[in-house]
Protein backbone atom coordinates (compact mmCIF):
# COMPACT_ATOMS: atom_id res chain seq x y z
CA UNK A 1 0.00 0.00 0.00
CA UNK A 2 2.86 2.35 0.94
CA UNK A 3 4.34 1.69 -2.71
CA UNK A 4 1.14 2.10 -4.04
CA UNK A 5 0.82 5.96 -2.39
CA UNK A 6 4.22 6.96 -3.17
CA UNK A 7 4.21 5.81 -6.96
CA UNK A 8 1.10 7.89 -7.19
CA UNK A 9 2.23 11.11 -5.22
CA UNK A 10 5.12 10.79 -7.55
CA UNK A 11 3.38 10.55 -10.83
CA UNK A 12 0.84 13.91 -9.52
CA UNK A 13 4.53 15.49 -8.98
CA UNK A 14 5.36 15.20 -12.23
CA UNK A 15 2.33 15.60 -14.63
CA UNK A 16 1.63 18.37 -12.26
CA UNK A 17 4.54 19.85 -12.77
CA UNK A 18 4.06 19.21 -16.74
CA UNK A 19 0.88 20.75 -17.20
CA UNK A 20 1.97 23.82 -15.31
CA UNK A 21 4.50 26.88 -16.11
CA UNK A 22 7.23 25.20 -13.88
CA UNK A 23 10.59 25.67 -12.69
CA UNK A 24 12.56 22.83 -11.61
CA UNK A 25 15.60 22.48 -9.20
CA UNK A 26 17.70 20.45 -6.26
CA UNK A 27 17.89 21.73 -2.97
CA UNK A 28 19.53 19.99 -0.12
CA UNK A 29 21.12 21.18 3.46
CA UNK A 30 21.19 20.64 6.87
CA UNK A 31 18.65 18.92 9.24
CA UNK A 32 17.93 19.63 13.36
CA UNK A 33 15.64 17.32 14.06
CA UNK A 34 14.20 16.09 17.41
CA UNK A 35 10.70 14.87 18.78
CA UNK A 36 8.24 16.89 20.63
CA UNK A 37 5.20 15.73 23.07
CA UNK A 38 4.97 13.84 26.20
CA UNK A 39 7.99 12.22 28.31
CA UNK A 40 10.86 13.87 26.15
CA UNK A 41 13.03 14.95 29.69
CA UNK A 42 16.37 14.08 28.51
CA UNK A 43 15.69 15.03 24.76
CA UNK A 44 18.04 17.43 22.39
CA UNK A 45 18.46 18.05 18.90
CA UNK A 46 20.44 15.83 16.53
CA UNK A 47 22.06 16.93 13.39
CA UNK A 48 21.29 15.98 9.89
CA UNK A 49 20.80 16.49 6.66
CA UNK A 50 17.74 16.53 3.56
CA UNK A 51 18.26 16.63 -0.27
CA UNK A 52 15.79 16.61 -2.79
CA UNK A 53 13.95 18.31 -5.82
CA UNK A 54 11.48 20.47 -6.31
CA UNK A 55 9.63 22.13 -9.26
CA UNK A 56 7.79 25.77 -8.78
CA UNK A 57 4.81 26.82 -10.25
CA UNK A 58 3.94 30.39 -10.72
CA UNK A 59 -0.24 31.15 -9.43
CA UNK A 60 0.48 34.84 -9.62
CA UNK A 61 2.64 37.43 -9.61
CA UNK A 62 3.37 36.94 -6.13
CA UNK A 63 1.99 33.64 -5.30
CA UNK A 64 2.99 30.21 -6.33
CA UNK A 65 2.97 25.93 -5.33
CA UNK A 66 6.15 24.33 -4.87
CA UNK A 67 5.29 20.00 -4.67
CA UNK A 68 8.82 18.90 -3.52
CA UNK A 69 10.21 14.99 -3.18
CA UNK A 70 12.97 15.15 -0.27
CA UNK A 71 15.27 12.90 1.61
CA UNK A 72 15.12 13.88 5.06
CA UNK A 73 17.34 12.32 8.04
CA UNK A 74 15.38 12.77 11.44
CA UNK A 75 15.22 11.40 14.89
CA UNK A 76 16.53 12.53 17.78
CA UNK A 77 19.40 13.10 20.50
CA UNK A 78 18.80 10.95 23.80
CA UNK A 79 21.15 12.11 27.13
CA UNK A 80 20.73 9.29 28.48
CA UNK A 81 18.71 8.60 31.91
CA UNK A 82 15.76 6.33 33.93
CA UNK A 83 12.79 5.80 32.85
CA UNK A 84 9.85 3.54 34.43
CA UNK A 85 8.87 0.45 32.13
CA UNK A 86 6.28 -2.65 32.39
CA UNK A 87 9.83 -4.07 33.81
CA UNK A 88 10.70 -1.87 36.21
CA UNK A 89 13.09 1.45 36.68
CA UNK A 90 15.21 1.09 32.95
CA UNK A 91 18.18 3.11 32.40
CA UNK A 92 19.35 3.98 29.25
CA UNK A 93 22.27 5.36 27.75
CA UNK A 94 23.52 8.38 25.86
CA UNK A 95 22.38 8.16 22.20
CA UNK A 96 21.32 9.14 18.46
CA UNK A 97 17.98 8.00 17.23
CA UNK A 98 18.40 8.06 13.37
CA UNK A 99 14.62 8.23 11.43
CA UNK A 100 14.90 8.23 7.21
CA UNK A 101 11.91 9.60 5.76
CA UNK A 102 10.91 10.20 2.23
CA UNK A 103 9.02 13.73 2.60
CA UNK A 104 6.78 15.38 0.01
CA UNK A 105 5.36 18.79 1.19
CA UNK A 106 3.21 21.09 -0.94
CA UNK A 107 4.58 24.25 -0.16
CA UNK A 108 2.35 27.16 -1.05
CA UNK A 109 4.64 30.66 -1.84
CA UNK A 110 3.70 34.53 -1.20
CA UNK A 111 6.28 37.04 -2.63
CA UNK A 112 6.18 40.05 0.22
CA UNK A 113 8.90 40.92 -1.24
CA UNK A 114 11.43 41.16 -4.56
CA UNK A 115 13.02 37.71 -4.30
CA UNK A 116 11.69 37.04 -0.44
CA UNK A 117 8.88 34.54 0.18
CA UNK A 118 6.84 33.71 3.04
CA UNK A 119 6.22 29.57 2.97
CA UNK A 120 3.41 27.36 4.18
CA UNK A 121 1.88 24.10 3.84
CA UNK A 122 1.52 20.14 4.71
CA UNK A 123 3.68 17.51 4.26
CA UNK A 124 3.23 13.53 4.32
CA UNK A 125 6.39 12.17 5.15
CA UNK A 126 7.34 8.24 4.46
CA UNK A 127 9.39 6.12 7.05
CA UNK A 128 12.44 4.74 5.30
CA UNK A 129 13.97 3.33 8.25
CA UNK A 130 14.84 3.85 12.04
CA UNK A 131 17.50 2.58 14.09
CA UNK A 132 19.66 3.13 17.60
CA UNK A 133 22.83 1.96 18.83
CA UNK A 134 22.72 -0.76 21.25
CA UNK A 135 26.48 -1.93 21.72
CA UNK A 136 26.07 -4.54 19.91
CA UNK A 137 28.30 -6.21 17.25
CA UNK A 138 25.94 -4.99 14.67
CA UNK A 139 26.26 -1.61 16.18
CA UNK A 140 22.21 -0.66 15.63
CA UNK A 141 18.73 -1.66 16.76
CA UNK A 142 16.05 -1.40 13.96
CA UNK A 143 13.25 0.13 15.44
CA UNK A 144 11.70 0.68 12.49
CA UNK A 145 8.41 -1.82 13.66
CA UNK A 146 8.82 0.36 16.53
CA UNK A 147 7.19 3.60 14.68
CA UNK A 148 4.13 4.14 11.94
CA UNK A 149 4.84 3.73 8.39
CA UNK A 150 3.72 8.03 7.60
CA UNK A 151 4.08 11.53 9.72
CA UNK A 152 1.75 13.79 8.27
CA UNK A 153 3.21 17.35 8.94
CA UNK A 154 2.65 20.72 8.43
CA UNK A 155 5.78 23.33 7.14
CA UNK A 156 6.18 27.24 7.82
CA UNK A 157 8.98 29.25 6.80
CA UNK A 158 10.83 31.96 4.70
CA UNK A 159 12.69 32.04 1.76
CA UNK A 160 14.77 33.98 -0.72
CA UNK A 161 15.58 33.22 -4.55
CA UNK A 162 18.09 34.98 -6.55
CA UNK A 163 18.17 36.09 -10.12
CA UNK A 164 20.87 33.87 -10.61
CA UNK A 165 18.52 30.78 -10.01
CA UNK A 166 20.11 30.46 -6.24
CA UNK A 167 18.14 30.34 -3.68
CA UNK A 168 18.28 29.85 0.52
CA UNK A 169 15.36 28.74 2.63
CA UNK A 170 14.65 28.19 6.43
CA UNK A 171 11.56 26.08 7.58
CA UNK A 172 10.07 24.44 10.80
CA UNK A 173 8.12 21.30 10.19
CA UNK A 174 6.11 20.15 13.28
CA UNK A 175 4.29 16.91 13.42
CA UNK A 176 0.66 16.40 13.40
CA UNK A 177 0.61 12.94 14.06
CA UNK A 178 2.10 10.29 16.30
CA UNK A 179 4.92 8.49 15.28
CA UNK A 180 6.04 6.35 18.31
CA UNK A 181 3.41 3.47 18.66
CA UNK A 182 4.79 3.15 22.62
CA UNK A 183 6.16 0.28 24.83
CA UNK A 184 7.33 -2.13 22.08
CA UNK A 185 10.10 -4.87 23.52
CA UNK A 186 12.06 -5.85 20.85
CA UNK A 187 14.66 -7.97 21.14
CA UNK A 188 13.96 -9.85 24.39
CA UNK A 189 14.81 -9.73 26.84
CA UNK A 190 14.35 -6.40 28.90
CA UNK A 191 15.14 -4.44 26.64
CA UNK A 192 11.86 -1.61 26.38
CA UNK A 193 11.90 1.43 23.63
CA UNK A 194 9.81 4.29 25.76
CA UNK A 195 7.49 6.48 23.96
CA UNK A 196 9.87 9.83 23.70
CA UNK A 197 7.33 12.39 22.97
CA UNK A 198 4.69 11.99 20.05
CA UNK A 199 5.94 13.99 17.07
CA UNK A 200 8.50 14.77 14.59
CA UNK A 201 10.01 18.17 15.09
CA UNK A 202 12.72 19.67 12.38
CA UNK A 203 14.23 22.72 11.92
CA UNK A 204 15.50 23.03 8.31
CA UNK A 205 18.22 24.96 6.57
CA UNK A 206 18.52 24.47 2.86
CA UNK A 207 20.67 26.09 -0.56
CA UNK A 208 18.98 25.38 -3.91
CA UNK A 209 18.98 26.14 -7.27
CA UNK A 210 16.64 26.53 -10.23
CA UNK A 211 17.62 25.30 -13.29
CA UNK A 212 15.33 27.26 -15.28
Amino acid sequence: MKKIILTTLIVVFAIFSASAQATFGIKGGVNFPSIMGDNINGIRYRTSFNVGLVAEIETSPSTSVQPEIMYSGQGFHYNGGTFLSPDGLITLAEDNYKFDYLNIPLVFKYYFSEGASFEVGPQVGFLLSAKTADGSEKGFVNLKDNLTTASFDFLVGFGYKFDNGFNLNARYIGGLTNVWKGYVKNPPPGYWYYDYGKRNSVFQLTLGYYFN
